[in-house]
């Protein structure tokens, strides 16, 4: 045990003494893990959007920019 009374995981523990973690406590984990990666790949998507769209536009303007220096 540490500090805290918490099992340290080793080879010297045995795991069928451990108490299990509660179902609530899991499903709250696991809950707080989703929301924040959604989160995450929300905004990510958003700024990969944003890049998306403006590196279109600096094409076009150089496209344009091209096509008239040739005529």
């Amino acid at each position: 045990m540490d500090e805290d009374g918490l099992p340290i995981v080793g080879s010297g523990v045995d795991l069928t003494k451990v108490p299990a973690i509660q179902q609530r406590r899991i499903v709250a984990f696991l809950n707080q893990f989703v929301v924040h990666t959604v989160r995450f790949l929300n905004r990510f998507s958003t700024v990969c959007e944003e890049v998306s769209s403006i590196l279109f536009v600096t094409h076009t303007i150089i496209h344009t920019i091209v096509l008239r220096l040739y005529i």
